[in-house]
């Protein structure tokens, strides 16, 4: 029988107040999970026996989807921390650790004359894709393991990816096939338009919209400025 297995069914044998166990058919083209008591256990090799207890839905997920990843709970280091490996513990929290999709985008000094906003594209390797003038990084600087994104020094900036625009990135803007008469304007990512040139979320929403090639450009700072949430 596999090792899983055994671990499970020793645990669940060694408290037989235990009412009932999740059993799943590791062959069964429905894939449903269904309880069954004591009684009713067969031990078979193709069959998964997880205890019914708090944990049973998150040890379901490990069997379910073998790409999951969790986290438990460390109280002595007050933080959470991935595990390859759960043991289950009853007395250790445990959850299931989010997939993060990225690039994500982190603004850091917000509202300061040193903001500036980092594309990450892992926990700990992230570019500088806007810097106001005093801001102690450059467009193009790269963090490679000095920050992570998770850090609280940062926060939260919209991203489209379906555009490739995060917000309040520099833009051009035109409409139809008039690509003669572009503006330049900020992307609103809130509501997948621009910003007005006041400033306020309460642009146009143009036929198209690419990124502006030179957003270092000290009017494109003097203009940022001036951009409200």
């Amino acid at each position: 029988m596999l090792e899983a297995h055994k671990k499970e069914i020793r645990r669940w044998l060694d408290n037989k107040s235990e009412p009932k166990m999740w059993v799943r058919r590791k062959n069964d083209k429905l894939k449903v999970w269904d309880k069954i008591s004591f009684d009713d256990c067969y031990w078979l090799d193709n069959y998964y026996y997880i205890v019914d207890d708090e944990q049973a839905n998150l040890r379901k997920i490990a069997v379910d989807e073998l790409d999951a990843t969790f986290e438990y709970y460390n109280e002595s280091l007050d933080g959470w921390f991935e595990t390859v490996l759960p043991e289950w513990n009853i007395d250790t929290k445990y959850r299931v650790k989010q997939k993060v999709e990225y690039p994500i985008f982190k603004v850091g000094n917000k509202g300061t004359d040193r903001e500036f906003i980092v594309e990450f594209s892992s926990l700990t390797i992230g570019k500088v894709v806007f810097a106001m003038t005093n801001s102690c990084y450059s467009i193009g600087h790269i963090f490679a393991g000095e920050l992570n994104h998770t850090d609280d020094c940062w926060e939260d900036v919209i991203y489209n990816s379906e555009r490739g625009l995060f917000d309040k990135q520099p833009v051009l803007c035109w409409e139809g096939d008039n690509i003669f008469e572009k503006c330049i304007r900020f992307y609103d990512a809130k509501n997948d338009k621009t910003f007005s040139i006041k400033g306020n979320r309460d642009g146009f929403k143009p036929d198209n919209i690419i990124p502006y090639p030179h957003p270092n450009d000290d009017f494109i700072i003097e203009m940022y400025k001036n951009l409200k949430d």
